[in-house]
């Protein structure tokens, strides 16, 4: 059977496996247990190798990707804040709903031990789970969390004709659009609606 070259989903730990009477595939992710002293965790298996072996494989369990295997195995996610030195954690994976290691989130609380909303960049995995819920928005592009706002549909634009010297001409209006919060705390605009009365609706 062949040797396979598998890397942990952080990109950080890589090794060469048999899986012996294990079955996986290339381009696959799996929660993987070791005989050796690598601990339990969430893999990709990225080619076969020719590369001597350097852990053994004691059992795996399929995933369709890497944060469906960590949130179903309870890891969590460790959070640095952009403008608070020092300041940092896990989050539960479970509370993420787009791969987030790389990005950058707003993190609102209030536990008595972190009462405001920061923006927070997401560092690493390790595995354990944090019980706090966080109301998290994002993902934004930087550190100051101030990224282009999601959107849905296809923006509607408002066409206006106005007297000018000699006649009248056309000119196109970008109308206010409304925003709804999904489950996540994220903000999205409807492109495609118009808010009534101006960007505080009906009561402007």
């Amino acid at each position: 059977m062949a040797n396979y070259l598998i890397q942990s989903c952080d990109g950080l730990t890589s090794l060469v496996v048999n899986p012996g009477e294990n079955t996986i595939t290339t381009g696959n992710t799996y929660y993987i247990t070791f005989t050796g002293e690598t601990n339990p965790g969430c893999f990709e298996v990225a080619s076969e190798s020719v590369d001597p072996i350097t852990e053994g494989v004691s059992t795996v369990a399929q995933y369709n990707n890497c944060l469906e295997c960590l949130q179903n195995n309870g890891f969590s996610f460790i959070v640095s804040a952009c403008t608070v030195p020092g300041l940092g954690g896990p989050v539960s994976a479970a509370q993420f709903n787009e791969w987030p290691l790389g990005n950058f989130y707003t993190l609102c609380a209030n536990n008595g031990e972190f009462n405001d909303c920061l923006c927070f960049a997401v560092i690493g995995i390790e595995p354990g789970v944090y019980p706090f819920i966080f109301t998290i928005s994002g993902p934004y592009l930087d550190c100051d969390c101030q990224g282009i706002p999601r959107s849905a549909n296809t923006e509607t634009f408002l066409c206006q004709e106005i007297c000018v010297s000699g006649g009248t001409t056309t000119i196109s209006i970008t109308p206010p659009h409304p925003v709804w919060t999904d489950g996540y705390g994220t903000q999205i605009t409807q492109l495609n609606m118009i808010t009534l009365g101006g960007p505080n609706g009906l009561n402007n």
